[in-house]
């Protein structure tokens, strides 16, 4: 039974010998082999390149356009919302306004009504006065015409009858009289509220008559605006349905993408242990920083900033300005320099054995490399320069580490 170290010691000379075969002269069929299969990766790549950046900035435009659709339709929506309101509380104060005219109204009909009737009244009283006034003046006064009559000899049962009849006539004249005062005073009160009302009447009307412009520019500013929403919730739609189709074909052709690297990395690890024992590298137990500028995004799992999904963020980022030199983070042999539609322009670096196992790191999304396939480079040697190709939101570096052909967490070597 072999034991648990001796397993161990087996594991670390086959990844040694693999990653020494892969510049052993034994290797150049192989690596011709590689050569090739990446060559037709990178030509998909080459054929699908222009489009997937575009894609990506189609995706990211049609995004900003959602939003800047979704923020119009909101507006467009608040503003019909508060449009219908104020044209509610117009319709409520119109049925209130009329309800009030119609009152005052009635009421106005009312007064004119009672002050006709006032009218005709005092006209009926003055005209009794008038006729008491003539019938006095044409007759003289009764009670010394019955006196005068009593002078004269006449019964005195007859005068006490006619002077009994002149009190009830003067008390007549004299109701008469203050009727004819008290309808005065009245009708001056009515001549009074009838002009009031009138008044009040008016300003109502004219008041009414303003809410009523009021509500009908509401009512085609809510008409106006109503449409205007419609329109914008079918641009909404538009822009979500745009989004969606270009972020679909993007997260389709980076799956297509990334499952041809998982194809090229399990052909390095599937090399034989004499590819793998011709391999260069310094031998050193650790990596150099690579790049200068403050580490930005760390190894492990992230929200994708463009495709708007939880991915592994197989690297570590380092924050560097466009053009920024990337040096090798060890010694040893370029294995690839391509595109790569989610990597960008990348430098895959074989450095060898280190601490017992095999390591490979690659440098992504450069402006440029100035290294070539099977070139030897040292420790530091500037490979490339910082860039924002590929899949990628700014300037900066992607560095992986791979360990035996599997991605580790970089700041494990650094």
């Amino acid at each position: 039974m072999i034991s648990t170290k001796r397993k161990a010691m087996m594991a670390a000379l086959l990844a040694t010998a693999l990653i020494a075969a892969l510049t052993a002269p034994s290797f150049a069929d192989k690596k011709d082999e590689l050569e090739e299969q990446k060559k037709g990766v990178s030509g998909k790549i080459g054929d699908a390149k222009k489009d997937l950046e575009l894609s990506t900035k189609k995706y990211a435009n049609a995004v900003a356009a959602l939003k800047k659709a979704q923020g119009k339709l909101n507006a467009a929506e608040s503003k019909l919302s508060n449009t219908r309101g104020a044209l509610a509380t117009a319709e409520a104060l119109d049925a209130q306004m009329q309800a009030k005219l119609a009152a005052t109204e009635a009421e106005l009909d009312a007064a004119v009504a009672r002050l006709d009737k006032g009218e005709a009244e005092l006209r009926r009283s003055e005209a009794k006065v008038e006729q008491f006034a003539v019938q006095t003046i044409q007759e003289g006064d009764p009670g010394m015409r019955a006196f005068t009559n009593l002078l004269r000899g006449e019964d005195p049962n007859e005068f006490s009858e006619e002077m009994s009849l002149n009190e009830a006539v003067s008390d007549a004249q004299l109701a008469t009289m203050q009727k004819l005062d008290a309808t005065r005073v009245i009708l001056e009160v009515n001549r009074d509220r009838v002009k009031k009302l009138r008044d009040q009447v008016k300003k109502q009307r004219e008041a009414a008559a303003a809410n009523l412009v009021r509500k009908q520019e509401l009512e085609a500013a809510a008409e106006a605006q109503a449409a205007q929403v419609a329109q914008l919730v079918e641009a909404r739609q538009g822009a979500r349905n745009t989004a969606a189709k270009l972020r679909a074909a993007d997260k389709r052709l980076l799956a297509e993408l990334e499952a041809d690297r998982r194809r090229i990395e399990q052909q390095i690890r599937a090399l034989t242990p004499k590819q793998v024992r011709d391999a260069g590298g310094d031998g050193g137990g650790t990596l150099s920083r690579p790049a200068s500028g403050p580490i930005t995004s760390a190894y492990g799992m992230r929200f994708h900033p463009i495709l708007r999904v939880w991915k592994l963020h197989d690297g570590t980022d380092f924050g560097t300005g466009c053009g920024a030199p990337i040096r090798a983070a060890a010694g040893g042999r370029v294995l690839q320099t391509y595109y790569n539609g989610g990597y960008g322009n990348r430098v895959i670096l074989n450095n060898g054995s280190m601490r017992g196992v095999g390591v490979v790191t690659t440098y992504n999304h450069l402006t440029r490399w100035i290294v070539r396939p099977g070139q030897r480079v040292s420790r530091g040697q500037t490979i490339g320069y910082s860039g924002t190709t590929g899949y990628s939101t700014g300037c900066h570096l992607h560095f992986m580490v791979l360990v035996n052909g599997s991605t580790v967490n970089p700041m494990n070597w650094l």
